[in-house]
């Protein structure tokens, strides 16, 4: 009889211990949650510099006619093509201090791209300025 009682009160104990460390909660009060560790945000996307940054300012004079721009229509991989030498020609061949303009966007159905180039005072035609973002020409 005695070691049923010391075993009751080893298991009582035992009991007591992990229930110390518990903190129970009634129906009518919720156990409390702590919120999450918010996630760093994440730094803003910085813009490119622009060419007048990046190639400096174009000289006077160098303003682009609206009705000079010639557009094209390329497929993506010709626009990476002229993404990734885009800043060889305008800057290091110093088209863009020679007045010529690019832009691009989706074509209408948005199944495609377009390409507008302005040729500017450089005496290059739109299509060849094509030609060298495309890495077909000097």
């Amino acid at each position: 009889m005695v070691g049923r009682l010391r075993m009751l009160t080893v298991v009582v104990v035992l009991a007591g211990a992990a229930l110390a460390g518990c903190d129970l909660a009634t129906p009518d009060q919720p156990v409390p949650v702590s919120p999450p560790d918010p996630a760093p945000a994440a730094p803003a996307p910085v813009a490119p510099p622009s060419p007048g940054v990046r190639c400096g300012p174009r000289p006077p004079g160098a303003e682009q006619p609206p009705d000079a721009w010639v557009r094209f229509d390329v497929t993506e991989r010709q626009l990476e093509a002229i993404n990734s030498r885009l800043w060889e020609v305008l800057c290091r061949q110093g088209l863009w201090r020679k007045g010529i303009g690019f832009r691009f966007n989706h074509d209408e159905d948005g199944t495609g791209y377009l390409v507008e180039i302005h040729p500017g005072f450089s005496g290059l035609s739109a299509r060849q300025i094509l030609d060298r973002f495309l890495g077909r020409g000097p």
